[in-house]
């Protein structure tokens, strides 16, 4: 429970910090749950309680559970997108940083397998390098779809290549 002093100090936030900080323990609290018991079992009278807030602030920030997760796995796709910018036409440097992110994520990604969530953009190619003609916008559908399938491979059997490993062969399979 808050204490007084706590709940004065969270008054003062900004509506945008309290909904960050009531989003940050919502998504903990789902987090902790589906370490103990099945996504489609958990309620959302129990992720609240866990989180210590109350449905109407569930209900500000999200529509479903489900949108917890994908709000969890948005934020690491953002920092994937910055990486393109960071990285321009060095894909390894690209690959490398994608599969480290998804290593130190991999609890929020597991999660978000379990639960059957869409996790993030599928068309990563076509943001950073946007396709001139339809037969390049076809080629980086099938890119993707071979990338993801490697990805997803990767992922659960449970990361046992090195990331450096992983993008030295995503470069050498794409570019």
């Amino acid at each position: 429970m808050k204490t007084e002093l706590e709940n004065k100090q969270i008054s003062r936030l900004s509506n945008a910090e309290a909904n960050r900080i009531t989003k940050e323990c919502l998504q903990i609290a789902l987090m902790k749950l589906m370490a103990i018991k099945p996504f489609e079992k958990i309620t959302i009278s129990e992720i609240t309680k866990n989180a210590g807030v109350s449905r109407t602030a569930f209900y500000r920030n999200y529509n479903s559970k489900e949108e917890i997760i994908e709000d969890s796995c948005e934020s690491v796709f953002l920092q994937l997108q910055d990486s393109f910018e960071r990285h321009g036409d060095n894909w390894r440097e690209w690959y490398l940083t994608f599969f480290k992110t998804i290593q130190e994520n991999k609890e929020t990604f597991k999660y978000a397998l379990e639960a059957h969530v869409h996790i993030g953009p599928t068309d990563f190619l076509n943001m950073a390098f946007p396709p001139k003609t339809r037969e390049e916008y076809y080629l980086h559908i099938a890119k993707e779809a071979a990338f993801y399938r490697i990805l997803g491979d990767w992922f659960t059997s449970g990361m046992k290549e090195a990331p450096e490993t992983m993008a030295d062969l995503c470069v050498k399979f794409f570019h």
